[in-house]
């Protein structure tokens, strides 16, 4: 008589994390393994259409008859048997990256010829990894305006590095656009104290916007979202070898190496198997496309802009009519403005600030929450009970 040693213990037992490999080290060529080899080959391993004679030593139970080249394997019995398809197949269960490409292949590992044909009868998948939707949200850029100019210009009889220095107002007239003016001209050579009085030239910060706003809005997110199977099932179909087996009732199947095997299908997720196949739990495969229901709530865009500015150009010139510019310094309502003029004591003919310009801000966006799941599509599930897949001498 001879033991069955539960193998594959991981994904009958209805663990959530998928094993780390689906065989061991032993010999692969064994056609009885010894005890203390756990997860082997199983053992229909040598069976092939050599002609070979596998199964001479024919047990007391009758599991093996002389006359079957493959292995012979039962009929599903009891009463839970009824729906139950009466002839298993091959089942190659393991990690999706190892998975076989199709069953031609598989009949090229059992080593059978071009005339013995696999066909695939399911390809399913186990251990679903699929998190929850990504959510981005974008919203339209503020909208504003800029109309006013620094409160205040000056010459300083310094430069932007020194502290304290005397300064000079160099603004323009009352109600200044920021057009050409001479007024607050300083001619060159003018003296502040025994030093060159036109050594740099200070602007306080740009007023901020006058008006801005961030448009109200609702739109959808932007929705990412990864689905991923990390077990692949591929069960194979293949005719009955010629031969017969003992009981009549036993089938002589084509053999393949484990993890391959022998296994009865039944669409749908069910929770009991046959009689002679319950040595395991169930075994319990999806289809590719899970039922999803992930996504995303609505983003809703407005309130206060963040990060808007104004900004704009201070140029100077040698001459009154702004003929001549010896400088252009950038100026923005974030920060105040010193430029160094190049040569100190020169004149300062006129000035004007151009290119005022509203920067948009960031409006902020509320909502993109992730909603809803994915999980296995109950009604693309198969269930397979798998026959031990290699047998132990007692």
């Amino acid at each position: 008589m001879r033991s069955i040693l539960p193998v594959i213990l991981a994904l009958v037992s209805g663990c959530g994390v998928p094993p780390t490999s689906t065989w061991s080290d032993c010999d692969p060529n064994a056609r009885l393994p010894p005890e203390e080899c756990l997860a082997q080959l199983d053992a229909g391993t040598d069976a092939s259409d050599s002609g070979t004679d596998t199964s001479s030593d024919a047990s007391d139970d009758g599991t093996q008859a002389a006359t079957c080249p493959g292995r012979c394997v039962p009929e599903p019995s009891s009463e839970s048997a009824g729906d139950w398809p009466r002839t298993p197949m091959l089942l190659w269960l393991g990690p999706r990256e190892l998975a076989p490409a199709n069953c031609d292949e598989a009949r090229k590992l059992g080593g059978y010829g071009d005339d013995v044909e696999f066909f695939e009868k399911y390809r399913r998948f186990a251990y679903l990894e699929a998190p929850p939707a990504t959510c981005e949200c974008t919203c339209p850029a503020s909208e504003g305006s800029c109309t006013k100019l620094p409160e205040t210009i000056e010459v300083r009889a310094g430069t932007c590095a020194e502290n304290g220095a005397p300064a000079l107002p160099f603004g323009g007239p009352v109600g200044w656009d920021g057009s050409c003016t001479s007024t607050n001209a300083l001619p060159a050579g003018a003296d502040c104290g025994g030093e060159p009085c036109a050594q740099s030239v200070y602007a306080s910060p740009l007023p901020g916007p006058t008006s801005e706003t961030c448009p109200s809005i609702t739109k959808p997110a932007t929705l990412t979202k990864t689905t991923e199977w990390l077990w692949t099932g591929l069960a194979c179909e293949a005719k009955e070898r010629e031969g017969t087996c003992d009981p009549a009732t036993w089938r002589c199947m084509y053999d393949l190496p484990y993890p391959w095997l022998q296994c009865v299908a039944l669409r749908g997720k069910h929770d009991k198997c046959p009689g002679n196949y319950d040595q395991f739990k169930p075994i319990h495969l999806y289809g590719e496309q899970p039922v999803d229901t992930r996504g995303c709530t609505a983003c809703e865009c407005g309130g206060n802009p963040v990060g808007s500015a104004c900004v704009a150009s201070l140029r100077l010139y040698d001459d009154a009519a702004c003929s001549s510019e010896f400088s252009n310094a950038p100026i923005s309502s974030v920060i105040d403005q010193c430029t160094n003029v190049s040569l100190p004591g020169r004149a300062l003919g006129g000035k004007a600030i151009t290119d005022l310009a509203y920067v948009p801000g960031l409006c902020l966006a509320t909502g993109g929450e992730p909603t809803g799941t994915a999980s296995e599509d109950l009604t693309d599930a198969v269930t397979f009970c798998c026959y031990a897949p290699f047998e132990f001498p007692k």
